[in-house]
């Protein structure tokens, strides 16, 4: 195969040959190099179209109103009392305060990190006049909160084991130590024995609304400052920490192993739910309430994102993730576009610098699309899968009670938003930490506690995958302390073990709306974002359209041939580039030859060899990065593999390059010279081959990618949360 260049004049076809020559001489030697071996291949990136995606506002384009006049959708045909919330285009004031309260609507809460105002079961024929109100762009309908509910850890590549000896782990002492998670739950029995020591600072939104009888014969609202500790009367709060930070340890001292993917991680017990898990069902007075707790406590983490808690140590203060084993139904059809407040509320704390694990839910695979919560366009959405009670990641399935994407669409001409879930962990037949409830002898309510409780019973949901993916980003954020939420869910995206086929291959070839983006992978995750920290590079360095992947890895004798794809969702990448160990030399890869300029999330192939034997005798970071007209780059891909210290011969290899480089200059000028006189005689096109030995096979196609996991068919599996 060969590139075919015609030209009208001898002495430039001449010329061109030389200069062509005299360009790749320098080559000989180097440790990797662009492949231009044929028409497949060249050292021009493909012109790309560039897409600025129109700043709109959320209500001119969600899909819950469609025909624009402020209300969602649902509540047009609802008749008698609902749970209704104002949004606001605006921040809400005193103003707004007293003109509702005028009207006599009592106020609820006033939620200022989504504008909003919540105001309890009204009438729902009010919801025309409200909706005409000064600064209200929306009148929604509360949902309804609902919990979704030793193999897990190892499984993950957090914990070593025999399966996966390399792991987040062995970046020892790597424990998560120094980061706080916020567990919004039922509350978290924290003296148990793999919990003890972890509380930092806790909030009671359940109280805030002095409804529910236990916070009114305590009498009434608890403490604002975090210096309440809630406890747990369901068990969901404390099995859902434990899964994310439990040390593992047992009463007796005794190391169990059921630890969680964060053991060293430090807890702010926020409460929600009460011991039914779903509050209005059981202890409130008004089923809406527990809609507003939800929402309250959220805003509450917002509010004390970077508070300095009182006696405990500067690395402790603040609030650096929020995990929710939860969400919130949506009463539209199709589910939630995650344009509703309780959406919203997380992508502002996400905005805010708090990263957000969020569960996909439960509703398996013929769910009417995601709810609220788990369709936060910002969040990091966690789907389920069955491990089948092995660590051994190559039999593990998509649960079948796992929420499937994607999620309705926004109305914002980015499809990326809607691939939901992210990513997917196990999440079935979790054994758990033991809460203090009534059952087992043990009830907060007559003054026990969960000092004596080790771990039992297993349980199934997102809700058990969540908190897992929870302490994985703990883990990243313990090597990388400035590392923010959305590159935090680049990373897990991008490392993530591919599950099943692409199921938008025209917008991401690797989004699969089972597994997301894969089977989270804690090792390689922790690892992207230390060298991100090592390397000094910052989310603002940085342009997150850009997408280059490493694919395909092909070797012949100590050579590596790199196959990769990339491509971008509305930037335009000026060149791709890769480097050993991430040093100062950086290398741009050969590209696919296309036609035409590529639109957006239209891919192509790039390609670049590196021979292990000339690099140093250790473990090698191969890594790759695409680069805008700004210079930021693409979140990296990368590779490890094993050098063969002959630095001499690479020493040796530069010097005979430079040799060769006279020589070849001098052999040139006399094929130059008996090419011309030949050309004289013979009128043919020129046709040559750019040729070199490590680039005689062409790479395998996208197609033929071994990476790619097989999708399995659903099998049974027990859904008690």
């Amino acid at each position: 195969m060969h590139s075919r260049i015609k030209l009208g004049k001898h002495m430039r076809s001449g010329f061109t040959f030389l200069c062509l020559v005299l360009f790749l001489a320098p080559l000989t030697g180097s440790l990797g190099n662009e492949e231009v071996t044929d028409s497949q291949w060249n050292t021009v990136i493909p012109q790309m179209t560039p897409v600025i995606h129109e700043e709109i506002d959320w209500w001119q384009r969600t899909t819950m109103d469609f025909n624009r006049n402020a209300i969602f959708d649902s509540l047009e045909t609802l008749e008698g009392p609902v749970g209704i919330g104002l949004s606001y285009g605006r921040d809400v004031t005193d103003t707004d305060v007293a003109l509702l309260e005028s009207m006599g609507y009592e106020i609820t809460d006033v939620i200022e990190a989504v504008d909003a105002v919540l105001l309890g079961v009204i009438d729902s024929a009010d919801i025309w006049e409200l909706s005409k109100l000064d600064g209200v762009v929306m009148v929604e309908r509360y949902g309804q909160v609902v919990l979704w509910g030793d193999i897990q850890t190892p499984n993950i590549l957090a914990e070593p084991s025999d399966v996966y000896p390399h792991t987040a782990w062995n970046h020892t002492p790597l424990r998560g130590a120094g980061i706080n998670i916020a567990m919004v739950d039922t509350g978290t029995d924290n003296e148990h024995p793999g919990l003890k020591d972890k509380f930092v600072a806790g909030y009671d939104a359940v109280c805030y609304l002095h409804t529910d009888p236990d916070c009114v014969l305590s009498g009434g609202a608890r403490e604002t400052d975090g210096s309440f500790d809630p406890d747990d009367g369901n068990q969901h709060g404390t099995a859902c920490m434990g899964m994310a930070a439990a040390t593992g340890l047992d009463a007796n001292g005794e190391q169990t192993g059921y630890e969680g993917s964060a053991p060293n991680a430090s807890l702010i017990d926020v409460r929600i739910g009460t011991d039914a898990g779903a509050g209005p069902f059981e202890n409130y007075l008004l089923s809406q309430e527990f809609y507003e707790s939800a929402m309250n406590g959220l805003q509450w983490i917002i509010d004390n994102k970077d508070t300095a808690w009182p006696g405990v140590d500067e690395s402790l203060h603040g609030i650096d993730i929020i995990s929710l084993s939860w969400g919130i139904t949506s009463h539209e059809g199709g589910g939630s576009d995650g344009e509703d407040m309780h959406s919203r509320i997380l992508n502002e704390a996400t905005l805010a610098g708090v990263t957000v694990s969020v569960a996909a839910g439960n509703d398996g695979p013929d769910n009417d699309g995601l709810s609220g919560m788990g369709s936060s366009s910002l969040s990091i959405t966690v789907g389920a899968t069955d491990d089948m009670n092995t660590i051994d990641r190559d039999d593990d399935d998509i649960a079948s009670y796992s929420s499937r994407g994607p999620r309705r669409d926004n109305g914002d001409s980015d499809p990326t938003n809607e691939m939901k879930p992210d990513v997917t962990a196990p999440g079935t037949n979790i054994i758990q930490a033991e809460a203090c409830v009534s059952s087992g002898g043990c009830n907060n309510f007559l003054g026990g506690d969960a000092s004596q409780n080790g771990y039992t019973g297993r349980g199934s949901g997102t809700s058990y995958a969540t908190p897992a993916v929870t302490g994985v980003i703990a883990l990243m954020m313990e090597v990388n302390d400035e590392i923010d939420p959305l590159a935090i869910r680049e990373i897990l995206r991008s490392t993530a073990t591919r599950m099943g086929p692409a199921s938008q291959p025209e917008h991401d070839p690797h989004w699969n709306e089972d597994f997301g983006w894969g089977l989270v992978h804690a090792h390689d995750a922790v690892w992207t974002a230390q060298y991100l920290n090592m390397s000094g590079i910052t989310t603002s360095d940085m342009n997150l359209d850009l997408q280059v992947h490493i694919e395909n890895i092909s070797s012949k004798g100590t050579v590596n041939t790199y196959t990769g794809q990339a491509w971008s969702r509305g930037a335009v990448m000026e060149k791709i580039e890769y480097s050993v160990d991430g040093g100062d030399t950086w290398t741009e890869v050969a590209y696919e030859s296309v036609n035409g300029t590529l639109s957006t999330y239209e891919s192509f192939q790039f390609q670049f060899v590196v021979d292990t034997d000339l690099l140093p005798d250790d473990y090698n970071m191969v890594i790759v990065r695409g680069i805008d007209s700004e210079g930021s780059s693409s979140m990296i891909s990368w590779d490890s593999v094993m050098g063969g210290g002959n630095l001499e011969s690479m020493s040796n290899a530069v010097s005979l390059s430079r040799i060769l480089f006279i020589s070849i200059f001098g052999i040139s000028i006399l094929i130059f010279g008996a090419w011309v006189a030949v050309k004289q005689r013979v009128e043919e096109p020129l046709q040559y081959a750019i040729s070199q030995e490590l680039s005689q096979e062409l790479p395998p196609t996208i197609d033929d990618d071994p990476l790619e996991a097989i999708l399995i068919e659903d099998i049974a599996d027990d859904t008690s949360s």
